[in-house]
């Protein structure tokens, strides 16, 4: 009965220890900021990639924040409704 015990705690600290590594690799490495950084730190890139890469990053990240805030004339109509 003990080992199941063990088992599983062992279990939950190796998911938890998964988790904690995932966040920090989509953070710290997938991240459009650390992408960017990365592409404008290699000396074999060309600007023109460059540019384009974080124009199109840009983009998308300001595409994003858009969709996700509400816009201030359907906040006023939620409100009069």
């Amino acid at each position: 009965m003990p080992s199941a015990v063990l088992l599983v705690v062992t279990s939950l600290i190796a998911l938890v220890a998964l988790l904690a590594g995932v966040t920090w690799f989509e953070q710290r490495v997938l991240s459009p900021r650390s992408i960017i950084l990365h592409t404008a730190r290699c000396r074999s890139a060309a600007p023109d990639h460059v540019e384009a890469l974080v124009s199109l990053e840009a983009e998308r990240l300001l595409a994003a924040e858009n969709l996700a805030r509400p816009r201030a004339g359907a906040r006023a109509a939620r409100r009069a409704g």
